[in-house]
């Protein structure tokens, strides 16, 4: 697997753990703080990548999740 899927599978696990209630403890929807929060958490799970990368899979998770 490459690093780019990882990250991809990394930011669709994010955005289904997200949906699931997992981050109730950050602040809600559509605060920025939220979506930072959701990006530092694929950071932490998958280093080495830009900021903009990380928004983007997250992004993308989004779309592809459920």
């Amino acid at each position: 697997m490459s690093e780019r899927e990882r990250l991809e599978n990394v930011a669709y696990a994010v955005a289904d753990e997200c949906r699931d209630g997992k981050f109730a403890h950050i602040p809600p929807w559509p605060a920025e703080e939220h979506w930072a929060a959701l990006c530092a958490e694929v950071e932490k799970r998958c280093p080495g990548f830009t900021s903009q990368e990380y928004s983007d899979a997250l992004n993308d998770g989004f779309v592809a999740s459920r």
